[in-house]
């Protein structure tokens, strides 16, 4: 535990930052010599929301490199949706060999998926475009993301994460859209991550960004003794202190968060959270208070045996308002005894 790793399922601790380097949006070819899992990966998200809208866009490039094999492509949506296949775009692709990247000089720097897909980075660390055309179905992205932020580098040196600037348009079933305003994204390499299952709550991944000099990314586990299924679904309070962890930009300088409570307002119906209520206190004690509404919302299952919940939220705080990212990881145990009602 001396140093985070990039996957959030485990303890994390406030522990400064790492160093981003430009070879950083490449491929970590040196990550096969040293772990031999199946469950090596490597990973790239990025993405954009038209708050105005309604409309979340998450696209992920997701290498197994032991497999030789890579999963991902693109996904836009606007309000909420009870599938994964009623957005607008969903053009995910699984068990793609992973030639784009490792083949004629291939990298992650410029790979296109069979879907179309591409994913470009123009300048390492500061700026990336997506690309996307599906003309049968008049769906179309060209967005330019743009770094207002460096790199918020974990400890471990495998994850970053990176609020941008958006700007392009997205066309959806014919109705193009101006894109103009702030997203995340981030990058993940060098661990295995199994499809094991867990008995944890639903694993929060939440950003919230207002302005060039002002966003809060934090992730972890809802407040059990306070949360809405406590009386349907056991947890432990010293999990989600050890968890919760993430990072605020502000005035010009990263701060690591100290500590986060997150409070989550559920639609049981809709198996989704409708809304978060978050203090989160930075390493110069500030804290912060957090109010997010879902304007947007869709189901993926990443792996067959896990439900994630991915929204764009409205959020208060400071008196600012934001938006950003709602991600709520959820398997059996916790779908069943604390959205289903079922023990």
């Amino acid at each position: 535990m001396g140093q985070n790793t990039s996957y959030f399922m485990n303890p994390q601790i406030a522990d400064g930052f790492g160093t981003a380097r430009p070879e950083d949006e490449l491929l970590h070819r040196e990550a096969r010599a040293t772990e031999s899992s199946p469950a090596l990966v490597e990973t790239v998200f990025t993405g954009f929301n038209v708050p105005e809208a309604d409309i979340h866009c998450l696209n992920y490039l997701w290498m197994h490199p032991n497999l030789r094999l890579m999963s991902g492509g693109v996904w836009c949506w606007q309000g909420h949706k009870a599938t994964q296949l009623e957005a607008e775009i969903f053009e995910m692709r699984d068990f793609v060999p992973d030639t784009a990247i490792t083949d004629d000089g291939g990298d992650l720097d410029d790979v296109t998926m069979p879907s179309g897909y591409r994913h470009q980075v123009l300048e390492p660390l500061r700026e990336v475009r997506m690309t996307y055309e599906d003309a049968a179905r008049d769906n179309a992205i060209d967005v330019t993301l743009t770094a207002v932020m460096p790199p918020a580098m974990l400890p471990s040196n495998r994850h970053f994460d990176q609020i941008m600037r958006t700007s392009g348009t997205v066309r959806l079933r014919g109705e193009e859209h101006v894109v103009d305003g702030l997203a995340v994204r981030d990058r993940s390499w060098g661990e295995a991550r199994t499809e094991d299952p867990t008995g944890l709550p639903g694993i929060h991944w939440l950003v919230a960004a207002f302005d060039n000099d002002f966003a809060i990314h934090v992730t972890g586990l809802e407040d059990p003794e306070t949360a809405e299924w406590r009386d349907r679904f056991a947890a432990d309070p010293a999990m989600a202190q050890a968890m919760n962890r993430g990072w605020v930009w502000r005035d010009g300088r990263l701060r690591t968060v100290t500590s986060a409570v997150i409070r989550t307002e559920w639609d049981r119906a809709g198996r989704r959270q409708a809304g978060h209520e978050v203090v989160v206190t930075d390493d110069e004690g500030q804290e912060h208070r957090l109010h997010g509404t879902l304007r947007a919302s869709a189901p993926w299952h990443t792996w067959s045996n896990v439900h994630m919940s991915v929204g764009l939220a409205r959020w208060e705080c400071d008196g600012r308002v934001g938006y950003g990212d709602s991600q709520v990881a959820m398997w059996t145990d916790f779908v069943r005894a604390a959205l289903g009602g079922r023990s």
